[in-house]
């Protein structure tokens, strides 16, 4: 199966980097080069071993990919198989609908494979898991074990005492 390359759609952008492509389509405000965004999540969106639409799976820095890659989630095919849509990871091509296979022993989606195409599958590739779109402050009822759920931040504390108004 051949993957959709560089046909107009509306989550077109004029420059071709994972990074602002993912940042575009997930709504995920998170900055610096693609290795990076798994640390930079912590405290601020929720991350975890198991996919969800929208959600962005966040490869490792190796050294045939040293700044890593991002790619945002679009379909689940199965426990074990999705379907992303990428940038740059064909150079200055957008991929759609693109396979992607856990090979991780225990099914944590910390190893994975491409599609690529007729049914191929290229070299594994590690990855830190998937950043979702939630809020990490955001309280949540999920009993999942694989969610990371932050708690909300301490209330500021309030000052009881105003200032002397009476001073003149």
């Amino acid at each position: 199966m051949a993957h959709d390359r560089d046909a107009p759609h509306p989550d077109h952008v004029s420059y071709l980097w994972c990074v602002p492509y993912a940042r575009k389509l997930s709504h995920i405000r998170l900055r610096g080069d693609a290795f990076l965004w798994w640390a930079e999540a912590d405290g601020r969106y929720l991350r975890g071993p198991r996919p969800r639409v929208g959600s962005i799976l966040a490869f490792r820095s190796i050294p045939r990919m040293p700044l890593g890659h991002l790619a945002v989630v679009v379909k689940i095919i199965n426990s074990r198989e999705i379907l992303v849509n990428e940038a740059n990871w064909v150079p200055d091509a957008v991929t759609r609908d693109v396979p992607v296979i856990d090979v991780s022993p225990g099914s944590t989606w910390t190893d994975v494979r491409q599609s690529t195409g007729n049914g191929a599958f290229g070299l594994s590739y590690a990855t830190y898991g998937f950043i979702y779109s939630n809020k990490s402050r955001t309280i949540m009822a999920d009993r999942a074990a694989d969610t990371e759920v932050a708690q909300a931040p301490p209330a500021p504390t309030l000052r009881l005492d105003g200032p002397d108004r009476n001073l003149r």
